[in-house]
């Protein structure tokens, strides 16, 4: 489907869709154009005409806190030793004695580093298994 404005073609944009636990949550990259729909009051959205950035980064959802606890649980499953930590600010997983996990107490973030070898590959895999990239 192709809207008009103006004389201008725009095209109608799919959001990308995934389930999260049990909702169907959507990305969608649009603008307000300030009608509303008089039966429930939505607001109508219309695609973005020159998107602002042309790149647009990965939103990563998941169902839940993701706890290190339970990757640890998942990487011991997969045949490696996880050893677990709590320090102040942060709480980390050591794997193999190479690869790091590491959990901000404040914004959640997880970060996987180490050298990139299979085992790291390995850990990334299963981090990101915890989660759907939109």
């Amino acid at each position: 489907e192709v809207l008009e404005e103006e004389g201008v073609e725009i095209p109608s944009v799919e959001p990308h869709e995934a389930k999260v636990g049990e909702c169907t949550v959507s990305l969608m990259d649009c603008i307000a154009t300030g009608q509303k729909v008089a039966a429930d009051g939505s607001i109508v959205l219309a695609p973005r005409r020159f998107p602002e950035n042309k790149q647009q980064s990965t939103v990563m959802l998941s169902d839940g806190d993701v706890l290190l606890t339970d990757l640890r649980s998942e990487i011991i499953a997969q045949g490696m030793k996880a050893e677990y930590s709590a320090h102040v600010g942060y709480a980390q997983l050591i794997i193999n004695g190479k690869i790091v996990v590491r959990k901000d107490q404040a914004s959640g973030e997880i970060d996987v580093e180490g050298p990139l070898c299979e085992d790291f590959f390995l850990v990334r895999s299963v981090v990101c298994g915890q989660y759907v990239a939109l």
